[in-house]
Order: structure tokens, then sequence, then C-alpha cells
């Protein structure tokens, strides 16, 4: 047995969401596409201020057009504190992702306000919510932020393993790896002596294990999870890539960036990416926060600009494809 898909990449944009549908039917590969709250939800998000209906209609028309790709779509970080603290909300999200043919839910109560136990039960709830609703629907779990940490008690997480493995058969399993995106980088640790445990561990309990936070690395960082990671998300990444290309062409054409630029600093999206950088370093805020204000009106603008030279549309979908090669040939 496999897991769905090795690669989750987040929906930044149109552009990349459609990379995904060509890059999978080109090369016979299944993708998940990983909405977060933020991106797209029951109410809208910043990418393309899209509902999840919209997104929906939207990777419908894509599965039409790209009729031999194998795409999943999947909420990414479904718990209270990732847009909202109301587990209303939450259950809303829960409510139409499974009305509008969601393969998996990520349950992660990380940011519940509650003691361990509590966040265990919450998310038992959910998942039990999700299953009578939609018992086809795929189930992601962990119970732990994701801020880099190298763990070292494997008794923890085996424990948890047992308690979520004993509801129901779960997908995948999110486990810290180490790996950290801040800024524009990786500056995580991949933490192998601890991940070549967890994996015995998991294999037991029949588990895919899941790794967030897997941007900016390279072939070599990629292969060393071959074996240990059975998934990857990437989603940052990706924003950047089509920030960085908006900026190269409208360089090239001499076209000004800068009402771009302004919005994206101004958006103040930045803010929780920062590393060793602050406020001042406003260039890098911006490229941070680029893909946060792509379905704003300065970046539409910039967009048709660029798009009167060539096809930008086309140069954006094929260098992301490019880039999934990396992950995609050595996981």
């Amino acid at each position: 047995m496999n897991p769905i898909s090795k690669i989750g990449i987040g929906p930044m944009s149109s552009e990349i969401i459609e990379a995904v549908f060509k890059y999978s039917e080109v090369n016979n590969i299944p993708l998940m596409l990983i909405a977060s709250k933020n991106q797209i939800d029951w109410d809208g998000g910043y990418v393309n201020t899209w509902t999840t209906r919209q997104y929906a209609s939207y990777i419908s028309d894509l599965k039409k057009q790209y009729s031999q790709a194998k795409v999943y779509i999947c909420r990414d970080h479904c718990g209270p504190g990732f847009k909202s603290n109301d587990l209303n909300d939450v259950y809303k999200t829960i409510d139409d992702d499974i009305e509008n043919n969601f393969d998996l839910i990520h349950v992660d109560f990380c940011h519940f306000d509650g003691d361990k136990k509590s966040v265990l039960e919450s998310s038992t709830e959910a998942i039990r919510y999700i299953l009578k609703k939609s018992p086809q629907t795929l189930i992601e779990v962990g119970t732990d932020e994701n801020v880099g940490a190298r763990l070292t008690d494997v008794s923890r997480i085996e424990e948890e393993m047992k308690f979520f493995t004993a509801i129901t058969p779960i997908h995948f399993f999110v486990c810290q790896t180490g790996s950290l995106t801040q800024e524009i980088n990786q500056t995580g640790d991949f933490n192998l002596s601890f991940l070549v445990k967890v994996r015995e561990v998991a294999s037991r309990h029949h588990l895919f294990l899941k790794e967030h936070n897997g941007d900016y690395l390279d072939a070599e960082a990629i292969k060393k999870r071959k074996g240990l990671i059975d998934a990857i998300n990437i989603a940052p990444q990706y924003g950047l890539l089509q920030t960085y290309l908006t900026l190269e062409k409208s360089a090239l054409y001499g076209i000004d960036a800068g009402e771009f630029l302004e919005d994206a600093y101004l958006s103040n999206r930045w803010r929780k990416w920062l590393f060793k950088n602050d406020k001042d370093n406003r260039f890098l805020c911006s490229l941070i926060a680029g893909h946060y204000v792509f379905s704003g009106d300065a970046y539409r603008r910039l967009y048709e600009k660029i798009s009167r030279h060539e096809n930008f549309k086309e140069t954006v979908i094929n260098e992301m494809m490019r880039n999934f090669d990396i992950y995609a040939k050595n996981l």
C-alpha cells in the first residue's frame, strides 16, 4: 500500500494550481493540493478571494482539461487558531470541504486552548464528525505545532499513533522532522536519527508519515528523507517563485513593479515569517508577502503588462513544473 501522493503543494495562485494538474498528467504522478483555511475557505481566502465552492468549481474545470491528471484535493491545518479560534468556524470548513468533495482533511488542533488531553479529545470529535458525514474522506492528523524542534521522545509519538489508529485508519500522521520555513529559506535541521525511530513505529501502526514545512530543499536534502518520510508539503516556496518570476519579467520589460511591492509590504503578512530580519528590510518583506496579494489590483495590472510581451501564465506553469520535478524525483 502506498500513500495517495508523495507531494502536497499549496494552491498559492490559479497558475500554480494548473501547474499541479499539468505536471500530474504529463508525468503520470499523483499530487495533492493542500489548501489552508487562510488560502481558501467557506467564507473566502487570499487566493483569488475564493470560497471553497468557487475553488471546487475551478478544480472541476481543470479536471476536464487535464482528464488524465490524478490530483487529490486536501484541506491543510483544519483546526482552531489557523484563521479563527471559533470551533464553529472549523466545523463550517469541514462541512464545506465534504460538500465540495475534498479527498482528505488534515485535523490539526495544535492551537486548541486546552491541555494535551483536551487536544486529543477535540481532535477525536472532529475526526468522528468527518467520518460520520463522509466515511470515504481520508484523515491526516497531528497535534504538534511545527516549530522546527528536535524531538527525542519517540514514546510520546507512539502513544498518539496508538490513540488515533484505535479510532479509525489514519492516512497521514504529521510529525515534526526538524524542518522549518522562515523568511525565504529552510532554516530547520532534519532530525535523521529521530525519524529513523519514528519510521519504525509508524510502520508498525500502518501509518504514512507526512512532513510539513518542506520548502526550499535541494535534491540532496530531499534524498535524506527517502524511505523515512512518505509525503512532504511545500507551499510558501511556490508563492515566492511566482513573485520572483514576476519581478524578473518586470525588470526585463522595463515595467515598474513598485506598486505591487508596496501592496505586499503593507499587507503585513510577512510578519510571522521573519527570522533574522525586521520590518526595515522592506524588499525582503515584500518578497515574503508577495503571494498574499496576487489577487490585488496592483498585481493583476502588473501581470497584464507582462503578458503583453509573453505568455506569462505558461512561464509560471513551466517553472513550477521544473521545481515539482526536484521533489518528485528525489523523495
